[in-house]
């Protein structure tokens, strides 16, 4: 290496474009990333519907079927219905309304059935009797989740959907409790009155990404990096050709005598 490019002032030079390539590298992998996960959230979406015995255990972290569409069949527990308050559904202030389902086989699922823009409203009471509910299963919310954090709530509300506010007001045995919840979109036979539904794309959105847009986006990162590298070779080339003017100009001339 010519060793003017080892001066602090060129080193600095070198740094910077190696934090800027890579930087713009990342970025341009992130936007892939972002496109492909979208594309696997949505794949996974639109997979069949299947029993939710074949794909989930209570107790267990959902895991792979995390989003996929399921059906299950048992009885809401009427006492263990319970209001999530302060959650907005278009435009409106209202609460989620939730109830657990139990199945023949004792685990338990806690369904989101829809919103109601009043506690008292009719569609916030689940139906009795056997039914058999279809929609998809989301990871449970964080406690980041809940519109008021901390606040505190009176029986019958959780501030957020998860096992553990679920089973503290309700009794029920967490290791029951599925991971997560329902996200309903339909109960046969239907019910008499029923809550709002609530859109799997509002409730748990995904990235709406242009195939196009996005991947432009990630060419446009990478040709930025390689526009860094352009300019450091510019900047490396001139002051090569500076040295060399130098060099020639500070050079002894030969003298000749007659």
């Amino acid at each position: 290496m010519v060793p003017f490019l080892l001066a602090p002032r060129w080193i600095l030079l070198h740094l910077v474009t190696v934090a800027v390539v890579a930087g713009f590298t990342a970025l341009g992998w992130w936007q892939l990333g972002v496109y492909r996960d979208s594309e696997a959230r949505q794949e996974v979406r639109d997979r069949p519907v299947l029993p939710i015995e074949e794909l989930a255990t209570p107790g267990r972290d959902l895991g792979a079927a995390t989003e996929r569409a399921v059906a299950a069949t048992g009885s809401y527990l009427s006492e263990g219905q319970l209001l999530v308050p302060a959650r907005v559904h278009d435009g409106v202030l209202g609460s989620y309304t939730v109830a657990p389902l139990r199945m023949p086989d004792g685990g338990v699922l806690v369904a989101l059935r829809g919103w109601v823009d009043e506690p008292t409203d009719p569609g916030a009471r689940p139906p009795r009797g056997s039914v058999t509910v279809t929609g998809h299963l989301l990871a449970p919310e964080m406690a980041s989740d809940a519109t008021a954090p901390g606040a505190d709530l009176p029986d019958g509300q959780i501030g957020f959907i998860a096992p553990d506010p679920v089973a503290e007001a309700t009794g029920l045995a967490e290791s029951r409790l599925f991971a997560g919840y329902l996200l309903v979109e339909d109960e046969q036979p239907p019910p008499a009155v029923s809550p709002q539904r609530l859109e799997l794309g509002v409730v748990e959105p995904i990235r709406d990404v242009s195939p196009w847009q996005n991947l432009s986006y990630w060419a446009q990162w990478w040709v930025f990096a390689g526009g860094a590298l352009v300019f450091w070779a510019s900047f490396v080339r001139s002051g090569l050709r500076r040295r060399r003017s130098q060099a020639a100009t500070e050079a002894p001339r030969e003298v000749t005598i007659a």
